[in-house]
């Protein structure tokens, strides 16, 4: 049998990893529990234990660490707050609930800390405040399973109402397998598309003209070669200034305004212009119940 494939181990002394959980067997004789007859029995000893992993803690830790301290994430400043805060989110809550099975669940409170703290300084990174602002600007409450939990939280609205995005919130205590399901979806990030949480959820109104009508995302390859390409001149189209000020390599805009970009124009004045008509119109239509006053 291959030695690279094969392993024995004494369960009692030693864990065996199988599937990312330390398996061994309990062994406690000072562990005593009371029959209903009066007698007592080392009920712990022979049973299964299901625990974390050696060296997890320090692996998961280490990827928020440099040199030793926890350093912000840059590469998500470019995000929105919810989408930064969702994903931490999404990041821990699939580690917590792989290992909901884990006796030493709680040991994961640890990672939670230093995800924290390294959420926190990359909000702080991306507003330009410091970290107690953070925490004031973002600070919640959650009730779970009859608890309270402190969180940190933000408010999106939406179209069709509102979405709160929280950091936190996740109890560690351990579950009992009893056909339970795990929900360890990974939260996977695709760096190449840049997609945005807020902009998806607002993907139906163009960022140029506010129209809701037949929206699309335009793509640029870097930032720096717009800010490049447009260096210097003194009048830039209004979406180039918007991407630059928003720090954007995406764009929802209206078919014809996307169709302006591409052809190297500027939105059609008269474009805007038909748009906040009908806006007007709509909301005097709204307002006084289709009846306008004649002048």
């Amino acid at each position: 049998m291959s030695a690279e494939k094969t392993l024995i181990t004494h369960a009692r002394t030693e864990q065996a990893r199988f599937l990312g959980y330390a398996i061994s067997i309990y062994h406690a004789d000072d562990k005593l529990t009371r029959r209903p007859s009066g007698a007592k029995m080392r009920s712990i000893n022979g049973g299964v234990r299901l625990g974390l992993p050696q060296g997890l803690i320090h692996q998961k830790t280490a990827e928020y660490k440099q040199h030793g301290k926890v350093i912000s994430e840059k590469r998500l400043t470019e995000w929105s707050d919810a989408s930064i805060i969702d994903t931490y989110q999404q990041r821990f809550r699939g580690l917590a609930e792989y290992y909901k099975f884990a006796v030493d669940r709680c040991r994961l409170s640890s990672v939670k800390n230093i995800m924290q703290i390294a959420l926190v300084k990359t909000l702080a990174q991306k507003r330009k405040i410091s970290v107690s602002k953070v925490y004031r600007r973002y600070r919640g409450v959650q009730m779970v399973n009859g608890y309270e939990y402190k969180t940190l939280q933000i408010e999106v609205p939406t179209r069709k109402g509102s979405r709160i995005f929280v950091w936190g919130a996740i109890p560690l205590h351990t579950s009992k397998p009893d056909n339970i399901p795990i929900v360890d979806t990974e939260y996977m990030m695709f760096w190449k598309s840049r997609s945005d949480l807020v902009t998806r959820l607002l993907a139906d109104m163009c960022e140029l003209c506010g129209s809701h009508e037949d929206c699309q995302v335009h793509h640029i390859r870097k930032l720096v070669d717009l800010k490049r390409r447009w260096a210097g001149r003194r009048e830039k189209p209004e979406w180039v200034k918007r991407m630059i000020t928003l720090r954007r390599k995406t764009l929802v805009v209206c078919t014809p305004c996307h169709q302006a970009i591409h052809a190297g124009k500027s939105v059609p004045p008269q474009r805007i212009s038909d748009v906040l008509e009908s806006r007007v119109i709509g909301n005097d239509h709204a307002r006084f119940g289709g009846r306008h006053n004649e002048t």
